[in-house]
């Protein structure tokens, strides 16, 4: 190694010269070599929305589709409706049921001979076997409109990603 002021040669590991004193600065490291990619980026998801340093994420475009099957919307509204209704009915008679057993039960004369504890007995079983069926009834209805749906929806979304897909083209 040269001294940079009088050209004196020095020893590699020399931190100033010897016949001048002007001290050495080590010279400046290579700069680092990008290191070859461990892995490459899958393809963006059609849905994904990257994330950017910036803080802002532009919104993805999905191509305008319109509903179809208007008609069976309003049939699956239809059938939820229904498991409402008929729920509640059914609950509400196996309630009635339930009470009547009891009180028909509990009284002392009736026109038909004693019918105490069978009363009582096919009140009860009346009664939570009618509610038991109506916690049923409301879960299958709403449960079969729910499937209506997602079977539109799953239509809807063939719809939507072949209309993208043939917008790359």
């Amino acid at each position: 190694m040269r001294c940079p002021v009088c050209s004196a040669e020095l020893p590699s590991t020399a931190k100033f010269c010897g016949s001048c004193g002007t001290t050495l600065t080590a010279p400046p490291p290579p700069p680092p070599r990008p290191a070859a990619p461990v892995y490459e980026e899958p393809p963006p998801m059609m849905n994904a929305v990257p994330s950017y340093a910036g803080g802002a994420q532009p919104a993805v475009e999905q191509p305008a589709v319109e509903k179809k099957y208007k008609v069976l919307r309003f049939i699956a509204v239809l059938i939820k409706i229904l498991a409402v209704v008929a729920g509640a009915i059914l609950i509400i008679v196996g309630l009635v049921t339930l009470v009547a057993g009891v009180a028909s039960s509990s009284r002392t004369t009736t026109t038909l001979g004693d019918a105490g504890p069978a009363a009582l007995l096919g009140g009860v079983v009346g009664g939570l076997f009618l509610m038991i069926y109506g916690v049923f009834v409301f879960v299958f209805l709403y449960a079969y409109s729910e499937w209506m749906y997602v079977f539109m929806d799953i239509e809807e979304n063939t719809r939507v990603t072949n209309e993208m897909l043939a917008g790359r083209r």
